[in-house]
């Protein structure tokens, strides 16, 4: 008999943990997932996605010929889910992307487009140029200007 009540002790004291353990995950599950989010889970972000999701956020710059309307994200979002994006019937054939076009990530396949990469270098060395104004070089010639002409071959 008293073995018989230490088994059933054992096997309750078995559930009750179980049952904490669930609770306990059920908890953390509730914290991650909002109903507000249609159920998404809240993403870990890892230093890649972040990068991801900051070009994301500044697409508007890297194409100048399409126009995006200003984002409302000051921060990067917490629930959020990646996938692959698949063209559908109604996308014209000569806008999509071939086989050998298609990148593994989009900072890939921006990187692989040669335009692309004339119109990021000449707009970064643009802005370069700006930055650099004003240094030593521009109050050498600024000075230059104000000597004589007869000083200013020496």
């Amino acid at each position: 008999m008293g073995r018989l009540n230490k088994q059933k002790q054992r096997s309750a004291q078995a559930r009750l943990a179980a049952n904490r353990d669930s609770k306990k995950q059920n908890a953390e599950r509730r914290k991650t997932v909002q109903s507000g989010w249609f159920d998404i889970p809240k993403a870990e972000i890892t230093p890649e996605i972040k990068r991801h999701l900051q070009l994301l956020k500044l697409r508007d710059v890297l194409d100048p010929k399409r126009f995006y309307k200003k984002g409302d994200l000051k921060e990067l979002p917490t629930h959020f889910q990646i996938g692959t994006i698949v063209e559908g019937p109604a996308d014209p054939r000569s806008a999509r992307l071939t086989r050998k076009e298609k990148r593994r990530t989009v900072v890939d396949q921006l990187l692989a487009d040669e335009e692309a990469k004339t119109y990021y270098k000449r707009k970064f060395l643009e802005i370069q140029e700006t930055k650099q104004s004003g240094g030593k070089k521009f109050y050498k010639r600024l000075r230059n200007r104000q000597k004589p002409n007869w000083q200013k071959g020496f």
